[in-house]
């Protein structure tokens, strides 16, 4: 039996996609969820948080009163839902969300390059609307990866699971900061998560962070850049160890490998991620280097 799981948004794309276990149908709230996001959508693609202020009420009256000084931009807020999530079984709504559909909804923000999250959750900076990886994802393909995904999760014990979905969500989330230390430092720890949950499964000979790049390239087919990797490694030590940034201040302009650094990064760590749900393909063995979109294949 399908059950009814829950609204998720904001994902621009009006398609509904059918999967094992379930399905990700149109909302009928789509297009004023659409007009909604239209409307207050930044140039830069992002939807920002409004302003919020605080309110004093008078119990008798019901009256609220607006607290001068309160008003900021928004902590929490919510976006519209765009498509209802229905899974194969999923009778515990609550339990589902923090569990397989949480998954489900990472990885559909994973595949299309933004931040999704139940619509009656809250969510908190900046929400890209348009994609935050360089890849095109045919119909056919999300709907492969969402497939193999689900069983990789499931054959997950209970840690693993939710280190999985919180991978995801980091990676998600990274597409939305702003600093370049920041993004780097995010799109790291997605590393390590990667790391950590491959080496579950695969002994490795060395542990230095170096080899830690190796040796997934390796095991999951993907292309090696030591060039590369050996920068990553250098901005890492010296951000986390020394709060340094390209060997200077952070919020400041360094060189110009540090300004462009988390992106090569997050290319790497989307083609590991899906090598490490799915498996290896054309697009996982594909350059993370270039700046081209790639056909997303799982």
């Amino acid at each position: 039996m399908l059950t009814k799981v829950n609204q998720i948004g904001f994902l621009d794309v009006a398609s509904d996609f059918t999967f094992k276990g379930g399905t990700l149908t149109l909302s009928s709230e789509f297009r004023k969820a659409k007009r909604w996001v239209e409307r207050n959508v930044n140039e830069d693609g992002f939807v920002y948080p409004g302003t919020s202020y605080k309110v004093g009420m008078d119990l008798e009256t019901r009256c609220g009163t607006r607290i001068s000084k309160t008003t900021r931009p928004a902590l929490l807020y919510r976006m519209p839902p765009s498509h209802d999530l229905i899974l194969k079984g999923a009778r515990n709504v609550q339990k589902s969300r923090l569990g397989i559909a949480g998954f489900v909804t990472q990885c559909f923000a994973f595949l299309f390059g933004t931040r999704l999250q139940f619509s009656d959750w809250w969510v908190e900076g900046r929400i890209p609307i348009k994609s935050t990886v360089n890849v095109h994802v045919a119909h056919h393909a999300a709907e492969e990866f969402l497939s193999k995904a689900i069983s990789t999760w499931k054959a997950f014990n209970r840690r693993d699971r939710i280190i999985a979905s919180n991978m995801l969500y980091l990676f998600a989330k990274s597409g939305s900061l702003e600093w370049d230390w920041e993004r780097f430092q995010m799109e790291y720890t997605v590393f390590d998560t990667c790391f950590a949950l491959a080496s579950r499964r695969q002994p490795w000979s060395g542990r230095s962070h170096k080899e830690r790049f190796k040796n997934v390239c390796k095991f999951y087919g993907l292309r090696y850049n030591e060039s590369l990797v050996r920068k990553f490694v250098y901005l890492r030590n010296d951000l986390i160890h020394e709060a340094l940034w390209d060997g200077g201040q952070v919020n400041t302009a360094r060189g110009s490998f540090s300004s462009i650094a988390s992106y090569h990064l997050r290319n790497l760590n989307h083609r590991l991620i899906t090598a490490m749900l799915t498996s290896k393909t054309e697009y996982t063995q594909s350059p993370w280097w270039f700046s081209g979109t790639f056909a997303f294949k799982a």
